[in-house]
């Protein structure tokens, strides 16, 4: 039963992680309240002592997992362990009968996503992976895609890119050589960017379309930052896919440094169908500010973050914000996306973005590695 009308929110992953920004987030909601950070006893010494430290921060206690899925006033879990960690414990959460929020991407393959979708089956939990869909720009495609203005949708492209990282470092002219699986994710570093940037953009395309993809045809490069090379990562990654009813997708997905947009990064979607074609940019409804006060200057990088990826590590560097642009009607897109995940528990019903849903997304990109690797298309099953 909930304590006091409330929700007990567990959270798993500390600083250096998003759980940063997902714990104040669910502590925003008056639905819930926080009872605590957790972690397997084996888990990485490293993580615990992140858990451990966003935990003291927040004046919360940090116990184990075992004993905290064993709670009673544990109703949720909010997963943001490493990647490679998130289908076992994902599926251990569930198991427990514990509501799960999936940090993005929800596992490292599809085989650890059946994990959790299997475990969340037997258990009825309610599940959602973080995703764009319920920002203003999202909503506002779904909405002119369900007008019909543009007719039968044809084709349909999406740009995300994150505009952070000191790019410039990466060796001109080296061609890239892909490997077929992704074995490791986690880097102090960098991230795998087609995956961690590029898992927004298929699942829009998954959840505007709201069809199977049933080819991949992928390519990835290291265009940018030394960082990404040296991890044998990508630093930008586009796919081509194939959906039901002979659509045609594409996406593009990564990292491409500081002073590469005004803001956080290229965010758009184009729809072309029998009638017409629409554009949506996500930074389109803006103020542009033009002030007597000194331009952006990308921070010193962090020694255990040069690309940038931290709330905790970017202050303390004390970077300054990007100002020149101002969204406008957009500045509970964040919040939102949590409160639409209480409602689901509240109300007993799937989230738009469920751990079924978004096992998709993982399905797609790690067949765009294959490709990306072989040079073939590659046929999803099912």
């Amino acid at each position: 039963m909930q304590q006091n009308g409330k929700y007990g929110v567990l959270l798993l992953g500390g600083n250096r992680t998003h759980q940063e920004n997902y714990a104040l987030s669910f502590a925003q909601d008056a639905r819930c309240r926080l009872v605590a950070f957790a972690d397997e006893p084996e888990a990485p010494p490293e993580r615990i002592a992140l858990a451990r430290s966003l935990a003291e921060s927040m004046d919360l206690p940090f116990i184990d997992l075992d004993a905290a899925l064993a709670r009673e006033d544990v109703h949720i879990v909010s997963l943001c362990t490493e990647v490679e960690r998130r289908g076992k414990v994902g599926a251990k959460c569930a198991e427990a009968g514990k509501h799960v929020y999936l940090d993005k991407p929800m596992a490292l393959n599809p085989e650890d996503t059946h994990k959790i979708i299997d475990a969340v089956a037997k258990s009825g939990v309610r599940t959602q992976m973080f995703s764009n869909i319920h920002s203003t720009w999202a909503r506002t495609v779904q909405q002119g895609l369900a007008s019909g203005r543009i007719g039968t949708l044809q084709a349909i492209h999406c740009d995300v890119l994150f505009s952070k990282g000191h790019p410039g470092t990466a060796p001109v002219g080296e061609k890239r050589i892909q490997k077929p699986t992704l074995e490791r994710y986690s880097f102090v570093e960098a991230k795998p960017e087609m995956f961690d940037v590029g898992v927004y953009a298929v699942s829009m395309v998954n959840w505007l379309t709201q069809k199977r993809v049933q080819r991949v045809f992928g390519g990835t490069a290291n265009y940018f930052f030394k960082e990404h090379r040296d991890c044998g990562l990508e630093d930008f990654g586009a796919l081509v896919l194939t959906l039901e009813d002979g659509i045609t997708a594409t996406i593009v997905g990564g990292r491409y440094g500081w002073q590469s947009h005004a803001q956080g990064g290229v965010r758009k979607v184009h729809l072309v169908g029998t009638k017409g074609t629409l554009t949506f940019d996500a930074s389109a409804n803006r103020l542009e500010v033009f002030a007597a006060e000194p331009a952006f200057e990308p921070p010193t990088p962090h020694p255990l973050d040069p690309m940038g990826m931290w709330s905790s590590t970017q202050a303390e560097i004390q970077m300054r914000p990007k100002q020149q642009w101002i969204d406008v009607g957009s500045g509970d897109d964040g919040q939102r996306e949590f409160s639409a995940f209480i409602d689901c528990v509240e109300n007993g019903v799937e989230s738009e973005m469920n751990a079924e849903f978004a096992a998709h997304s993982v399905e797609i990109i790690c067949a765009g590695y294959r490709s990306a690797a072989t040079g073939e298309v590659i046929e999803l099953n099912g």
